[in-house]
């Protein structure tokens, strides 16, 4: 049962970690004036907030409901149809959109980081110390976000230093891409709703 429960909850974090990667995406193109379209943000904070409404029920009962589950598949197919388009087409990006793709990869990392962390504490299991030692490394790199957005909403630039740790990460994350995106398509299985 436990080991079933913490897939699925696993499941649950990872997808959770997507819409939140979407909607600091978002957050950050409305704040730095870059394109952006008003639905998409509308629909990835109400996609995150209802896959949130799940996840305290799932924590006190450990399992789905089959009306939790059409519901998860619902926000899955959104959340792919999302993704599809989360990375541009063109290959040129600006510094405030490289910031989002960073930002919000930060954000969903950290996010998935700490949902381990509380499986860890829900379920009884030991986690890695390596997720527990990381908690401080993406709170430090989510303030660096939060002070570039700022500086940029406030038409300041910012230090030279900083922009190249910004493009180094985009590079991580460009390098990335694929597995990002592929990542995805296992949470159906780990919800056991395919």
């Amino acid at each position: 049962m436990a080991n079933k429960a913490t897939t699925q909850y696993n499941g649950i974090i990872l997808l959770t970690g997507y819409l939140q990667r979407l909607f600091v995406a978002e957050t950050i193109y409305r704040r730095l004036n870059e394109p952006h379209d008003p639905e998409r943000f509308k629909l990835a904070k109400s996609l995150l907030d209802e896959a949130y409404t799940i996840v305290p029920v799932f924590e006190r009962a450990q399992s789905l409901t089959i009306e939790q589950k059409e519901q998860l598949v619902s926000i899955i197919k959104q959340t792919k149809k999302l993704m599809a388009t989360y990375f541009k087409e063109k290959n040129t990006y600006s510094f405030p959109q490289k910031i989002a793709i960073v930002g919000s990869s930060l954000y969903a990392e950290q996010h998935v980081n700490s949902g381990i962390v509380r499986l860890g504490e829900i379920f009884k299991v030991e986690v890695n110390k390596d997720f527990h030692m990381r908690i401080k490394f993406y709170e430090q790199r989510t303030k660096m976000i939060d002070y570039l957005v700022h500086l940029i909403e406030n038409k300041e630039q910012p230090e030279e230093q900083i922009m190249k740790v910004i493009d180094s990460l985009f590079n991580d994350v460009m390098r990335n891409k694929e597995f990002i995106v592929n990542d995805l398509n296992q949470i159906p299985q780990m919800l056991e709703i395919e």
